[in-house]
């Protein structure tokens, strides 16, 4: 027995010698590995373009990576294990962070230098404890000031809109006429409202006026048969009488049971622009038959009329497709003819045509930008 202890203790000794070589080669793999890991998440830290600044919970800075360096021109030697100091003017989240763990997404935080930057704000924790805090930023101050540019333009225009409508009801009525984005199910036949857009009317008449606008530069307003007048006039009141159902985000519909037929509203519109504002009969016209192909309108309609007639459905056309499809849409005329292209995320809609306004002819031109409109400007929705 005493024999078989002793070989038992030779044995156990002779797997520790055995295995203290391959823990050893372990810990060293382990170790390896741990620093490959360290380096390769330090590597993606150092090459994110957005700022990073981890600190503890004694708000001492443990990261500043290279896009903080550049962002705040300071150097992370110089902050790292330095006390964080506060660059914006109202209180930083990052004490609720660690105070809570609750974590601040796109936060826009003013700097006392007057820059913006939008920032994150998220916990860092170690087995279940919060021990730092990770801020992480970008330099928005451009992009503020171009959104506050287009603010002060859209106002501008908003103002000058106001001055061409005949009075102040035309206006209400425009801004509180609501316009739809949808999505068309082809097996069903029915639409889902994605969204509701309050004062569609009104957008959807200064898109329009801006088509309008490109066409008059590139020579459509000259065309025999085309009196800019009466054009823009047709415009701002061929959709005065429309009456839209009440819908929100989510509801799906049978557009032909939802909303009146179109022929209705323009009729509407039409009587409008004659009985309370005493519109020209060309005026009236245009707005009445806007929604009438060639071959519905009736014996008397002036052929004279015909090429406006067909350009304001153009236009109200494209102006649909900057309103509510979120199109862009580029223009100009090359004789009697429109040449258009439209850059949508509906196929059905995605590409480039031409309008003879004389003979009514139409003729895709397949889905890239003709050269006609290389060099054209890109008209976005309002």
């Amino acid at each position: 027995m005493a024999n078989g202890r002793r070989a038992s203790r030779k044995e156990r000794a002779a797997a520790e010698l055995d295995a203290r070589p391959q823990a050893a080669a372990l810990a060293a793999e382990t170790e390896a590995d741990m620093r490959s890991d360290l380096f390769f998440s330090r590597a993606i830290i150092h090459s994110l373009r957005e700022g990073i600044i981890v600190i503890d919970r004694d708000l001492i800075i443990r990261e500043f990576n290279p896009a903080a360096e550049r962002l705040t021109g300071q150097r992370a030697s110089d902050r790292i294990g330095q006390k964080a100091r506060q660059l914006s003017r109202d209180e930083s989240p990052i004490f609720e962070v660690l105070r809570t763990g609750r974590a601040f997404y796109n936060v826009e935080s003013t700097l006392q230098d007057g820059r913006v930057w939008n920032c994150n704000f998220v916990p860092l924790r170690v087995g279940g404890r919060i021990v730092a805090a990770i801020q992480t930023f970008t330099d928005v101050t451009e992009q503020k000031k171009m959104e506050q540019q287009l603010k002060a333009a859209r106002d501008e225009l908003d103002e000058a809109f106001a001055l061409t409508l005949p009075n102040t009801k035309v206006e209400f009525k425009l801004k509180n006429t609501p316009e739809f984005r949808d999505v068309y199910d082809p097996e069903t036949g029915t639409i889902r409202i994605t969204e509701v857009i309050p004062d569609g009317g009104y957008r959807h008449v200064i898109n329009a006026l801006k088509v309008l606008a490109d066409l008059h530069r590139s020579g459509g307003m000259s065309l025999i048969g085309i009196d800019k007048d009466d054009l823009v006039r047709a415009v701002i009141f061929h959709d005065l009488g429309k009456s839209q159902p009440k819908l929100a985000p989510g509801d799906v519909v049978d557009p032909k049971a939802a909303f009146e037929p179109s022929k209705l509203h323009a009729e509407r519109s039409a009587a409008i622009a004659r009985d309370f504002y005493n519109e020209n009969p060309a005026v009236v016209a245009l707005v009445r038959y806007h929604h009438h192909d060639d071959s519905e309108l009736p014996p008397d309609f002036p052929i004279s009329h015909m090429p406006m007639l067909r350009l304001l459905k153009l236009v109200d056309g494209l102006s649909a497709a900057l309103t509510r499809r979120g199109s862009t849409v580029s223009i100009a005329t090359e004789g009697v003819n429109v040449i258009w292209h439209e850059t949508s995320p509906h196929p059905r809609y995605h590409g480039a045509w031409s309008l003879n306004l004389f003979t009514g002819e139409r003729v895709f031109l397949g889905h890239d930008v003709p050269d006609q409109l290389q060099e054209g400007r890109r008209i976005g929705g309002l």
